[in-house]
């Protein structure tokens, strides 16, 4: 089993007080240097782009009641760079970048990712995870562009919104891939009829309205570009998709030999069949898959004290479902439970056993969630510490 650190790098309000932001960053510098010492493979940064308590006040609320900063980290390429600077062998990862908007879109995110894989290549050498993904709400993309152009846009956005995605992420990885790409041999799409099962009760009105398949016009124009430096070896980069629409693994499979992220809320068995797909589409295509390669959070609740721990993770949850309220991202409070590790260490080796019904097994890739809504970073070194002293050294 592979044991990672999953960071959100955010500052909640806590108790009535949020840390500040060099406080954050300060504590997501020391917990990476206590993860290396510790055993832990790889540190995964959570990214978001501005103020979470502005986007309040906007036509675009998405997570009105949400106190403090849900994420700070804005800038992943920078963010590694001065966390490389100090540690030894501790591997990054992204979770997740966002190649849509946010960091300025697929070209932008594709120049920067090859010159940080360059580097990593000629002077570090450390595996470098970089998960990709549409971003995290809409008020992070439409300052670059990523609003309806038209009537006719706005009647099908959803859709839009999708396959902007599926072609942000086609210029990234034939971009990164080391191609000569211009926009005309990217992939075109078109809203077909079948969309509208998407559309409830105004897919009638839309069927009425237009005439399908509807040509989608392209977010993205541009003439003949390659990346530089020129990246010879990329074996220690690794591409991970953020997205559960089969569509954008089919997508992005033509083109990279893409790893799975999976959130701590997936059900063991969506988990368990899509190991299986991942497994079946390599052999289909000579590529080998292994668990490893499907990385999951984890919420990670751990103490000495039993008790302490369950109320924590009851404190949290409470605390984090209440700031999400009104948004469609988060589960029942009894799956989040039930999903995560919470506990002592007797109490955690046994969630971590195979047979336990979470669904975890002796190969896979964990990110625990130690910092999860929690700003108390003394705290959570202790956690750590615990967990692989007294956890993971017993199993």
């Amino acid at each position: 089993m592979i044991f990672d650190v999953f960071h959100s790098i955010s500052d909640p309000v806590i108790g009535g007080r949020q840390l500040g932001s060099r406080t954050v960053f300060e504590n997501t510098r020391d917990q990476a240097v206590l993860a290396e010492s510790l055993g832990f493979d790889t540190f995964w940064l959570a990214e978001s782009h501005f103020s979470s308590e502005v986007q309040k006040q906007t036509s675009l609320a998405t997570i009105p009641n949400f106190s403090g900063e849900v994420g700070l980290n804005s800038d992943s390429f920078q963010l590694i760079q001065w966390l490389v600077g100090h540690t030894r062998k501790l591997n990054f990862g992204t979770g997740i970048h966002n190649i849509v908007g946010g960091s300025g879109g697929p070209i932008a995110s594709a120049d920067r990712a090859n010159f940080i894989a360059f580097l990593n290549e000629a002077f570090w050498e450390r595996t470098l995870h970089w998960g990709v993904a549409s971003g995290r709400f809409p008020y992070q993309n439409a300052p670059f562009g990523l609003v309806p152009r038209d009537a006719t846009e706005r009647d099908f956005w959803p859709s839009l919104v999708r396959f902007a995605f599926l072609e942000a992420l086609e210029i990234f990885l034939r971009l990164l891939s080391g191609e000569v790409l211009n926009s005309d041999r990217v992939g075109r799409y078109e809203i077909g009829e079948g969309d509208l099962i998407h559309y409830g009760a105004r897919a009638e009105e839309l069927r009425k309205k237009y005439t399908f398949p509807i040509p989608v016009k392209p977010r993205w124009s541009f003439e003949s570009l390659q990346l530089v430096p020129n990246l010879l070896d990329r074996q220690h980069l690794r591409v991970v998709l953020g997205s559960s629409d089969p569509r954008a693994l089919e997508t992005g499979w033509k083109f990279w030999d893409l790893d799975l992220f999976n959130l701590s809320f997936t059900p063991p068995e969506r988990i368990q069949a899509l190991h299986e797909q991942m497994d079946t589409l390599c052999k289909k295509t000579q590529r080998a898959w292994h668990r490893s390669r499907l990385p999951r959070t984890v919420l990670t609740f751990v103490d000495p004290d039993s008790k302490k721990a369950h109320v924590l993770a009851h404190e949290v949850l409470d605390t984090y479902i209440e700031a999400m309220r009104g948004t469609a991202q988060v589960p029942d409070k009894n799956v989040l439970l039930e999903r995560a590790l919470i506990g002592d260490a007797v109490e955690v080796r046994e969630q971590l056993h195979p047979e336990n019904p979470r669904g975890i097994h002796a190969d896979d890739r964990l990110m625990l969630w130690f910092e999860f809504n929690q700003n108390d970073g003394s705290a959570i070194c202790r956690r750590m510490k615990y967990f692989m002293e007294e956890v993971a050294a017993r199993l």
